[in-house]
């Protein structure tokens, strides 16, 4: 069964702060198809994610680095949740959660492969507030 597997797929991990969370993404995306002037005001606030590397998981591509300014995680480092986008000038990102202003990335010349990890790689304490327990 999937949800054996990818535990994230079962609606029952479907919370009031997902859904919310889809509800702004979901404005976001409706905003960027006629104005994108918008990300300039969300960066202001946005924590800014340094020494980044791209993670395959099953949830999706993610981004591992150093968070500073995070609004419940401060600065530490994490995992963040699922990119959805991201600025081709590599300024930004937005996940399912937030937008990232965007520091050095661990490999400035981008020339190391995506790293692809199982879920038990992180602990929750890592997890940029996604629903589920993935032990």
């Amino acid at each position: 069964m999937l949800t054996r597997s990818f535990p994230f797929l079962d609606p029952s991990t479907i919370t009031a702060e997902l859904a919310e969370r889809l509800t702004l993404l979901a404005q976001d995306s409706a905003l960027f198809e006629h104005d994108t002037s918008f990300v300039e005001g969300r960066l202001r606030t946005a924590p800014t994610l340094d020494l980044y590397v791209p993670v395959l998981t099953p949830l999706g591509l993610r981004l591992v680095g150093q968070v500073a300014n995070h609004p419940p995680l401060g600065s530490r480092r994490i995992i963040t949740s699922q990119l959805w986008w991201a600025d081709p000038e590599a300024r930004w990102v937005r996940t399912v959660s937030r937008f990232y202003c965007l520091g050095r990335p661990a490999d400035p010349d981008g020339r190391a492969p995506i790293t692809t990890s199982p879920l038990s790689t992180f602990d929750d304490s890592d997890l940029d507030g996604w629903p589920g327990n993935y032990n």
